[in-house]
């Protein structure tokens, strides 16, 4: 069942306007599962847990930079043995 749009008229009773299309100028009625839903979709537009934000970024951080200390050691041990470095003494 999808939400009515809901006014008031002048004697003061409640009237649907038909289902809810956007321009609603009363009242939005829906059903427990419709709220849930909506507050599901809200929650995803809102301010993340700061605790998972906080192991998302540690987390791809710590992956870069293991990767550039990695990419380093290498480089340092085929600079190690690069055979067209002369030693001087």
């Amino acid at each position: 069942m999808l939400p009515l749009c809901i006014v008031v008229d002048e004697s003061g009773r409640l009237v649907s306007q038909g289902e809810f299309t956007g321009d609603c100028t009363g009242y939005v009625l829906m059903t427990p599962a419709d709220f849930a839903g909506s507050m599901t979709v809200a929650q995803l537009f809102g301010w993340p847990d700061p605790v998972a934000f906080g192991a998302a970024f540690t987390t791809a951080f710590g992956v870069v930079l293991g990767c550039a200390v990695v990419a380093h050691t290498i480089g340092s041990l085929a600079g190690f043995f690069d055979t067209n470095r002369e030693e001087e003494l």
